[in-house]
């Protein structure tokens, strides 16, 4: 090694990197760090104002977009959901949702750390009670409507709430098995619940294969969670519990992080729990039911909270106890030339889906439902509606669908899909395309609905910074992965992006 050239390498390095040093310390001096923007005290006075006269909270059905709402107009509303809004006062009614109590809420919460501990195996219990809150309906014309949540992600109830939608779901699982073999013994299915539109299309193919689609309609329920009488959900739920405990020939639920299982012996440091235990967690949820508005308490004494973990599968299982008696007791009285009018029929929580029903619904709906829920079809001919995200039509006895969009009635642009001037990762962004066009694929029966959807996606991503040459890579990707998707379309579909070139 020639030490003197290394020498006089190491000390040219050392002096490129002193140089350099020293410009950094000139440019330091001369361009000083901006302070952020937020710390400005107009930005802070401003924010100060516009929190003082409003509140801002998502918007239904796009929760990416911020609703601006009049802080006195929320405030009034969230009192007449309650009944302590002064107009309201002086004709209270016996049949409001909440009671005000006087209890202390730390009372409140500390009788509920004891129970939860008492019957589960955790230790940490949080010491919160849901609030109340709503976002508003920007779909419902002409005027707005608010749906009302308790926000219960973190409260105390939430250890409870979540050990029974794991145990309510194997449940729900159960009765789908009974209703298998219902139908395979009697031909008509009583478990009508959905849980996403897959199950609809395997529906509407046999009809379709068949080409023996009369007529189709929808019927909604007009307030589901909030109007469930508490005393007719601890009866129904409690058969439902133990036909799904018998069915099962297993004495225990063991509930796991993700999952729970049936059992006869559970392990010893397993969370378990037997039919009375489940039924006896869920009495006591539905008994302290509170939420809190302000500096007050209020318990729900009427209906089960949205918000809640397992508020789908209780309004769910609540609603299948009333239409499996109703199949049960027709199926007894030989009434097979009423039966087979149901013998088609889908919901998905509080949305009905009847197919060749003939309208029997609006005859027998007040028979197989409870009085105190109101039970409202569409008002279409009978030959086309909207369901989940299909918009449904029948024409020559085929039953075809496309994409049905509530938020396409918005008189705003939504915020949706991923932006990238960010810093979003680039290859889960052009995922999202994929994914939105497999949906599109899914649900659209003719190639001009579906072509309609991805123009008009295509277009909306190249204005979020996506760009057409790699959008044409992730189409040619997509239409190799799901060529059985496609084919209904014909080969012009694989040329589709030269309408967005």
């Amino acid at each position: 090694v020639d030490v003197k050239l290394l020498t006089e390498w190491s000390c040219k390095v050392f002096a490129d990197v002193k140089g350099n040093v020293q410009k950094l310390k000139k440019i330091g001096t001369r361009y000083t760090r901006h302070r952020s923007v937020i710390h400005s005290p107009a930005v802070k006075a401003y924010l100060k104002e516009l929190h003082e006269n409003f509140v801002l909270v998502p918007t239904d059905k796009a929760s990416n977009n911020i609703a601006v709402v009049c802080k006195k107009f929320y405030i009034e509303k969230s009192m007449q959901e309650l009944g302590i809004y002064q107009d309201t006062l002086s004709n209270q009614k016996d049949d409001n949702t909440y009671v005000r109590v006087d209890k202390n809420p730390q009372d409140i919460i500390n009788r509920h750390k004891r129970y939860v501990k008492s019957n589960l195996k955790i230790d940490d219990v949080t010491d919160k009670l849901p609030f109340l809150y709503w976002i508003p309906k920007m779909h419902k014309k002409p005027k707005s409507k608010q749906r009302y949540i308790a926000a219960s992600y973190d409260c105390t109830t939430k250890e409870i709430s979540a050990v029974l939608t794991k145990c309510l779901k194997l449940i729900e699982k159960q009765h789908r098995i009974i209703g298998r073999q219902y139908e395979k013994n009697y031909g008509i299915n009583p478990m009508w619940i959905l849980h996403n539109s897959a199950s609809v299309h395997q529906s509407f193919a046999n009809f379709n294969l068949k080409k023996d689609a009369k007529d189709i309609r929808t019927y909604d329920f007009t307030t589901l969670y909030t109007s469930i009488p508490h005393r007719q959900l601890r009866k129904e739920l409690r058969w439902v519990i133990k036909e799904a405990f018998n069915s099962s020939k297993h004495s225990f639920i063991s509930v796991y992080k993700h999952k729970a299982s049936w059992t006869n012996s559970p392990g010893k440091n397993t969370e378990h729990l037997d039919c009375n235990k489940v039924i006896r967690l869920m009495n006591w949820l539905l008994d302290n039911i509170y939420v809190t508005f302000g500096d007050q308490v209020f318990r729900q004494v009427i209906g089960i909270p949205m918000g809640t973990d397992c508020a789908p599968f209780l309004a769910n299982l609540f609603l299948y106890s009333y239409e499996y008696k109703w199949i049960s007791k027709q199926k007894k009285l030989n009434n097979w030339h009423v039966l087979k009018y149901f013998r088609s029929c889908s919901r998905y929580i509080d949305d009905l889906l009847m197919i060749n029903n003939a309208d029997k619904m609006k005859k027998y709906m007040t028979d197989i439902y409870p009085k105190e829920l109101i039970l409202v079809p569409d008002d279409t001919s009978g030959k086309s509606c909207p369901f989940l995200d299909l918009q449904v039509d029948i024409k020559d006895s085929i039953i075809s669908t496309s994409i049905y969009d509530k938020r396409d009635t918005f008189d705003f642009p939504i915020v949706n899909f991923p932006t990238l001037t960010g810093n979003i990762p680039k290859k889960s962004s052009y995922g999202v395309f994929i994914g939105e066009v497999v949906r599109y694929a899914r649900a659209c029966s003719y190639y001009e609905d579906f072509k309609l959807r991805t123009l008009s996606l295509v277009s909306k991503l190249r204005k979020q910074g996506f760009i057409p040459r790699l959008l044409t890579r992730s189409w040619r990707k997509f239409c190799d992965s799901h060529l059985l998707l496609v084919q209904k379309y014909g080969p012009r579909v694989l040329f589709l992006y030269d309408d967005w070139m």
